[in-house]
């Protein structure tokens, strides 16, 4: 995949700047074995000011749209190149409010496979724009030190698409797709010809870590119970 490149130290400041970590909380003090109360750790107090419990009430019904993802996810990569080649992966995908609520932010995480021994590490922050009714988000490639942004929202009740242009001027559609309480299908597609056709060159197939939410977790997600 090309991705429109920028500047490794921008890529790094913005990494820093957005990333949430998925043991987030631990920069609240902690109780040690013999019940001392343990400082917490300055280096994770970015990550505590980050983190939100559920959606702000200014964001309405739209909260509904990436608040149902919020959670862990494992994730079955399949990616499908165009020599025939097919691969096959496996991560996490976690998601949570940030920013007081007003902004989602998700992890893409890719274990190591074949001789490589570092996993792979990719990052979103997604935010609602009233104006255009959608949600613009910025993905960050640190190890590349790329950048691409879209938009986009809810099309119908189980389905999120996002577009961008910025891949060699081609149209490239992101989804998430048959979105369900504990599972969902996010595909990546391409078109060379304004969007008439697509081919499909990736297909994450993902379960909901720990099983579906109760009602009342959905609720603080922002999501939707069904």
């Amino acid at each position: 995949m090309t991705k429109s490149t920028v500047p490794p130290s921008f890529a790094a400041w913005l990494i820093a700047s957005l990333c949430l970590c998925a043991s987030v909380g631990k920069g609240a003090p902690t109780t040690g074995e013999s019940g001392e109360v343990v400082a917490a750790d300055p280096a994770l107090d970015m990550v505590t000011a980050l983190k939100a419990r559920g959606p702000h009430p200014s964001l309405g019904d739209q909260a509904k749209v990436f608040g149902r993802l919020v959670g862990t996810w494992d994730v079955e990569y399949t990616d499908f190149k165009k020599d025939g080649k097919v691969t096959h992966r496996s991560g996490e995908f976690i998601v949570g409010w940030v920013m007081d609520g007003r902004a989602i932010q998700d992890v893409w995480i890719v274990d190591p496979s074949g001789a490589r021994k570092d996993r792979e590490v990719y990052t979103e922050l997604r935010y609602y724009e009233p104006k255009s009714r959608t949600w613009p988000a910025t993905f960050v490639d640190p190890e590349h030190a790329s950048v691409t942004k879209f938009t986009g929202g809810a099309v119908g009740d189980d389905r999120i698409v996002l577009d961008t242009q910025e891949f060699d001027g081609k149209d490239t559609r992101w989804s998430f797709n048959d979105i369900r309480p504990g599972s969902l299908v996010y595909r990546e597609e391409v078109s060379s010809d304004g969007g008439k056709t697509w081919t499909l060159q990736s297909e994450y197939r993902m379960k909901r870590r720990g099983g579906p939410p109760r009602a009342a977790d959905a609720l603080a997600r922002g999501g939707i119970g069904r």
